[in-house]
Parts: structure tokens; C-alpha cells; sequence
């Protein structure tokens, strides 16, 4: 087995150096480093490269979830192991709201720590090698040709806006919709705004299952496995978000990211809704994603959330994967053009969506993508052009 790379810290000298003996006595596991600084650990996150990382809840002076909540947006793939005095029921939702992988007790013995990190270490590469058996060179066969080539020029688009009522969901929907007749099928829509998405209600699905669900298997997430949690309508692929808005603490930000990767090995298009915070499954999504699409409209508050959702962004990098999608375009005006966004918010719009509510709150109600129900009505057709505009982008 080759050895687990491992990174510890904790504010205690003591706890840490009993941890480290731990660590220490099996040959399998490394420990790469260890320190009793925050500032120091993401220094050293950021050069070590560890496969796990465990971190005791006395570091930064006791505000360890607040320390990983930061350390999980500048590196969402961290796989990790919190150190506790005891398990509150509180502390244990907010580790899972973050993608702690484990909360163990300080009073655990030694073979179940070891056990916990090999069980972490070993979930995370295995999720790796099956993303390389896939993907990777040195597949022989036509069968594996074709399936790396599927896999490169398979997209996921991310429709994302950190404002409410934005209109998100009905874009991603219609968007869909347009890639599967398109490209006759072979399009997922996977809703992850977790707590409140409506997804399933504009598609009209009453899903027995959804990811929430997809999340509490026990056995290896494979494509076959996942594939059956998504249900057909308008020959989209939908995964729901869950039935109960506390079910969405079950879908971690590794979850989700498992998920993504098997969806991009099954669909040519895979097309995320999102809610409108960031949060660590919302930040896994979009550096997952070929094409973001930001989406605004003309009004004051909208652009000054934007602008903050384009500095984040910006900080991972994801702006030239980023295309500003001004939705309503045809509302009443508010005093503010396109060009008056385009120079507050320093990007160009890529594409404009029309305003037509009597068409859309008809969509809504009747669970029918207006892409099918009026084809040829502009905002369908402006659904199209965006459609264009992401093919280009591939």
C-alpha cells in the first residue's frame, strides 16, 4: 500500500505530540507535517500537498471550523479529520455543512484514528483511479478510445448568481432542454441548490429519490449506480435536490464532487443550478466547470452582489471560464443600460435573455420548459444563442 500522506496540526503541544506517536507507529501512513499555527498550516497546505489533513479543534484559538471553512474555499479537495474534546450535535452539522470528512474524539483509541484516516485516504483514491481508469492514457481498446474522447468533450455548466429570484433555475431548465434536442439526449440537470431547489417542480417530477439519497449509499459511487438516481423528462437526465431542505447537509462537497466527475464519464452536457450562496459544495461545482454562467439583470442590487460574486471568482481563477448573462433584458428600464453594467462590473455581456413573464410563469405552473412549450418565441430563441455561445466555448 503506498504510504498516506498526512498533515497535522493542533494548538496543543501535548495532544499533538501524542498524535504524532500514533501516526507514527504504522509504516503506512507519513506524516508529512506538523505545526500549532493556523498561518503556518496553510503555508504548508499549500506546499505539502497532503492527502489527509487533521486538525484538532483547539487550533486558532478554538475557532478551527471557521479555519477550515476558509482553508476548504482556497483548497475545496482537502480531505478532513477534526480532532474533538466531544461530539455536539451542532458542531457535528456545521463540520458536514464544511466536508469534514470525520469528527473523531480525542478519547479514541489509537487503531480507530488509524483506522479513520486509511478509511478517508483510501474513499479519496478511489475516487482518483476510477476518474483515471476512465479517463487516463494507455486504454487499448475502441470502447475505452471512445469513452476518454466523450469525457474530454463532455462540458459542465454551471448557471450560478449569487442574487434570488435572479431567474437561475428556469434558465438551467430551458438550457437543458436545448442541449438534449440538440444533441439527442446524453444532458443531465443536476439541481444543487440544496435546501430550496425547484428543479423537479419546473421539469414536473416527483422524484422518489434524489441526491440526498444518491449520498447515503454505502457501496463505491459508480456511473451505472449514479445514472439511477436521475429521472427522464423532456430528455434531460434530472437529479433532484432533496425532498427536506436539512437533507442537504448529507451532500458534502467530496459527495458532490464524485458525482460530477461520473456525470461528466455519462453526458455530453451536464448542467448545475445552484443556490445563491457560496458555499464549499457550491465553490467544488464551479472549479468543476468548463463554462460558468453568471447571470444578472438591471438593477442595483443585483450588480453590487455580482461584483462580489466576480471578485471570488476572479480569486479561484474561474473569470475566463465565466460568461455574464444578463437576463429580463426587456424589462422596464431602471435607469441602467448594458453598457453601465458592463463598465461597474469590468466584463462584456455575453448574451442577453428577453424578459416574457406571461411565457414563463406559464412554464412554471404548467412544469413545462418553455423551450418545448414556445419554441419559437424569443426567449426560447435567446436560449438557443446561449447554447452557441457555450458550444464555442468547448
Amino acid at each position: 500500500m503506498k504510504t498516506i500522506r498526512v498533515l497535522l496540526a493542533g494548538g496543543d503541544t501535548e495532544v499533538r505530540s501524542n498524535l504524532l506517536n500514533i501516526l507514527e507507529s504504522d509504516h503506512d501512513i507519513d506524516v508529512i507535517g506538523e505545526t500549532g499555527q493556523a498561518d503556518e498550516l496553510v503555508e504548508m497546505l499549500f506546499s505539502a500537498n497532503p492527502e489527509v489533513l487533521i486538525i484538532d479543534e483547539n487550533l486558532a484559538e478554538g475557532d478551527s471550523l471557521n479555519l477550515i471553512g476558509e482553508l476548504k474555499i482556497k483548497y475545496p479537495h482537502a480531505q478532513v479529520i477534526l480532532l474533538v474534546e466531544q461530539e455536539e450535535l451542532m458542531l457535528l452539522k456545521r463540520a458536514m455543512q464544511l466536508g469534514v470528512r470525520e469528527v473523531i474524539t480525542r478519547s479514541l483509541e489509537a487503531s480507530q484514528l488509524l483506522h479513520a484516516v486509511k478509511q478517508v485516504a483510501e474513499s479519496y483514491r478511489l475516487t482518483l483511479e476510477n476518474l483515471r481508469e476512465r479517463s487516463g492514457p494507455g486504454k487499448e481498446s475502441n470502447a475505452a478510445g471512445k469513452a476518454t474522447a466523450q469525457l474530454k468533450a463532455s462540458q459542465i455548466v454551471t448557471v450560478f448568481g449569487n442574487k434570488g429570484g435572479i431567474g437561475k433555475s428556469i434558465i438551467a431548465c430551458n438550457l437543458a432542454v436545448a442541449a438534449a434536442a440538440r444533441y439527442k439526449g446524453q444532458v443531465a440537470l443536476v439541481d444543487l441548490d440544496l435546501q430550496f431547489g425547484d428543479i423537479s417542480l419546473m421539469m414536473n417530477i416527483n422524484p422518489r429519490k434524489t441526491i440526498a439519497e444518491l449520498m447515503q449509499e454505502t457501496g463505491e459511487l459508480t456511473a451505472d449506480l449514479v445514472d439511477e438516481y436521475f429521472y427522464e423528462r423532456n430528455g434531460v437526465k434530472v437529479l433532484s435536490a432533496p425532498h427536506k431542505p436539512e437533507l442537504g447537509e448529507l451532500v458534502t462537497p467530496y459527495g458532490a464532487e464524485t458525482v460530477l466527475k461520473l456525470c461528466k464519464q455519462i453526458y455530453t452536457y451536464t448542467i448545475l443550478d445552484t443556490p445563491t450562496f457560496l458555499d464549499d459544495t457550491t465553490l467544488t461545482a464551479l472549479e468543476m466547470s468548463d463554462v460558468v454562467l453568471l447571470l444578472i439583470s438591471l438593477d442595483i442590487p443585483t450588480i453590487k452582489n455580482i461584483k462580489k460574486g466576480i471578485d471570488i471568482l476572479d480569486s479561484l481563477k474561474l473569470l475566463p471560464r465565466t460568461k455574464l448573462i444578463l437576463n429580463r433584458s426587456s424589462s422596464l428600464s431602471v435607469g441602467l443600460e448594458a453598457r453601465d453594467v458592463e463598465q461597474v462590473l469590468g466584463m462584456k455581456i455575453a448574451a442577453s435573455i428577453p424578459s416574457d413573464y406571461k411565457i414563463t410563469v406559464s412554464s412554471i405552473n404548467r412544469g413545462m420548459p418553455f423551450y418545448n412549450m414556445s419554441p419559437k418565441a424569443p426567449i426560447s430563441r435567446s436560449i438557443t444563442e446561449l447554447l452557441d455561445i457555450i458550444d464555442k466555448a468547448k
